[in-house]
């Protein structure tokens, strides 16, 4: 595997953190997570959960993963990271700034133990400014980032967006950072503080948005814009089912294309139609589509070269032949007994295996595996242990975390 010599110590909770290195763990890297001895990373206490009661949450972002118990609020424990962080690769934190300082195992500290070391801190707003210290989860960065205001119909209110795209979107980001500053301390020898803030991740997914805002200094809202339905060829259809039909026919070609197969010749220099026109072209769009069920419009559009597709629900998606096709959704060791299904990373190599070694690991598990492989003592485990600074593995105790 490509990253089969990189060792990641994991100090992050919850989504943006694990899906940073899940990316690193399904690539090759050792990713030991550091987990508080008791609670754990509290992704394990997410509801609703399996048959075995195990969170998907926890299947979903903690496979190809070791856990190691180790309490950093004890001195003890400290001084085990400190030595850990010697013969280590990377660390990817997701405490709010100060924390790892105030735990005396900032950056600066890091480093006098291993000069190489990349560490990659993810925050909700980084580690300067005026909300540096504030609180926050996904929704709170998607609104502030703008993007809950781009989403919705015009004329009502904004809708919380769907999917998480500040926790996924900073993970993503942290580990493309995590591998260009590896690249870099290959060759040179020196290693790299890295600053992530979710709210950074989202504002980049503005994309042309946020560029067409720098260059112009206009701030659009909803339906009003070149992708969140503005124009009459870009937008969501209802059908006779009361299904929604996806229409992304951007190119004058695609467009011409639709309006033949439609029936409405007469529409074919109105894909980015405004004001009056716009609305009589929506509206007759309408119209047309409520005139077929959701099944007939794709029987219709089948094999013709427009851009159209049906809005699916979760169940619908992952049963589509052409997810099917694609191999996605396999099957992984569960933690506790038989399989379970998941899916397997995006991007597929020519040459190379997807990695299926580790289930997602009990809390701990691999405690005293991982302290012997960096030369620890049985006595000195034997004490680690005794002192509640670790243990050999455990369920987690705490406060379920709600559907």
């Amino acid at each position: 595997m490509p990253l089969t010599d990189v060792r990641v110590l994991d100090l992050s909770r919850l989504l943006p953190g694990g899906q940073c290195t899940l990316m690193l763990a399904d690539m090759g890297a050792d990713v030991i997570k550091v987990e508080e001895p008791m609670r754990g990373d509290y992704i394990r206490l997410a509801s609703p959960f399996d048959e075995h009661g195990v969170s998907p949450l926890h299947l979903c972002y903690n496979r190809n993963k070791r856990s190691l118990a180790l309490d950093l609020k004890n001195q003890d424990g400290v001084s085990v990271l400190l030595d850990l962080v010697k013969n280590t690769d990377v660390l990817v934190d997701s405490f709010r700034p100060g924390v790892m300082e105030r735990l005396g195992i900032g950056y600066q500290r890091l480093k006098k133990e291993n000069p190489t070391l990349v560490h990659c801190s993810i925050t909700g707003y980084g580690q300067d400014g005026p909300l540096a210290r504030a609180p926050g989860h996904d929704l709170n960065f998607q609104a502030m980032g703008g993007v809950v205001e781009l989403t919705g119909a015009a004329g009502g209110p904004p809708y919380v967006p769907g999917v998480l795209i500040g926790d996924v979107g900073a993970g993503m980001w942290a580990a493309f950072a995590i591998l260009a500053a590896l690249r870099l301390s290959e060759r040179t020898g020196v290693g790299q503080f890295i600053d992530i803030s979710m709210l950074d991740a989202v504002m980049s997914f503005l994309s042309i948005h946020g560029q067409t805002y720098l260059s112009t200094g206009q701030s659009p809202g909803r339906e009003e814009m070149r992708h969140n339905g503005r124009r009459p060829c870009y937008r969501l259809y209802p059908t006779k089912d009361g299904r929604m039909l996806s229409v992304a026919c951007s190119e004058p070609k695609f467009w011409v294309n639709l309006c033949k197969l439609i029936g409405h010749e007469d529409f074919y220099d109105d894909y980015g139609a405004r004001g009056e026109r716009r609305l009589e072209v929506i509206q007759t769009l309408n119209n047309t589509f409520q005139s077929k069920t959701l099944e007939e419009w794709i029987a219709h559009f089948d094999g013709a070269d427009v851009c159209v597709s049906p809005a699916l629900n979760m169940h619908e998606s992952f049963g589509h032949t052409q997810v099917q096709s694609s191999g996605l959704v396999r099957d992984y060791q569960h933690p506790l007994k038989g399989t379970y299904p998941g899916t397997r990373p995006a991007p597929k190599f020519s040459n190379l295996p997807i990695r299926d070694s580790l289930p997602p690991p009990r809390l701990g598990e691999h405690s005293v595996e991982i302290l012997m492989e960096h030369g620890f003592q049985d006595e000195e485990i034997e004490s680690l242990l005794a002192s509640g600074a670790s243990h050999r593995g455990a369920d987690p105790a705490g406060e379920t975390i709600s559907e």
